[in-house]
């Protein structure tokens, strides 16, 4: 079973999502295809197992869900998510597999993919209703904030990689480019937090 999801994964890294197919994916992992379908019953939920176990909202939604029920603190919120999309910058910028997935999103509709996508839309609301909580009536939609974050990450990776260029004379390639980003992130968060507060942003050096 872990050498065809392990496949699925080379494929994409090596011929994109394109090369995914029952022969293809058995072949690179040497054994027959009907091993595909008695384990994981058809190629999409192959593929599917493959992208649930990379993807970095999916991969933590666990951890996460058994973590909320004990937080209860604004300053808790602030971190934990600030956070999580800290660290899903990082990821994204190492996983070369994901970061195709991310374009065959955007560029293809797949009944696999839109699943995948709703289960992370889930996973993001176990966050967001314990923030909506702390932000109703604030005239702050962190939701809209989240949005832009983790979109302009997907983007901004995305095109650093692509085209290995500058954003806004940023150089994400960069251990300075990325650690601007970073912290920024942060910064972005802490403001809507504090406005939520009704104090001014405070711009930290």
């Amino acid at each position: 079973m872990q050498k065809l999801i392990s496949s699925v994964g080379c494929i994409i890294r090596n011929k994109g999502y394109k090369g995914l197919g029952v022969n293809a994916i058995a072949r690179e992992a040497g054994v027959h295809k009907k091993l595909i379908y008695r384990y994981f019953g058809t190629v999409d939920q192959l593929i599917e197992t493959y992208v649930i176990e990379k993807d970095y909202w999916l991969s933590f939604n666990k951890k996460i869900e058994e973590s909320l029920p004990q937080i209860d603190q604004q300053n808790d919120l602030e971190e934990i998510l600030a956070s999580i999309l800290e660290k899903q910058f990082e990821f994204f910028f190492n996983e070369e597999e994901m970061q195709k997935i991310i374009l065959w999103e955007i560029s293809e509709e797949t009944v696999l993919l839109n699943g995948i996508c709703k289960v992370r839309e889930e996973f993001g609301d176990l966050i967001l209703n314990k923030t909506d909580e702390f932000f109703k009536g604030s005239g702050t939609n962190l939701r809209a904030v989240c949005a832009l974050l983790v979109c302009g990450i997907y983007y901004m990776v995305l095109h650093a990689k692509k085209n290995d260029s500058t954003i806004c004379g940023i150089n994400v390639n960069s251990d300075q480019g990325k650690a601007e980003i970073s912290k920024t992130i942060r910064q972005v968060i802490k403001w809507s937090f504090d406005l939520k507060k009704g104090q001014e942003p405070v711009i930290q050096n």
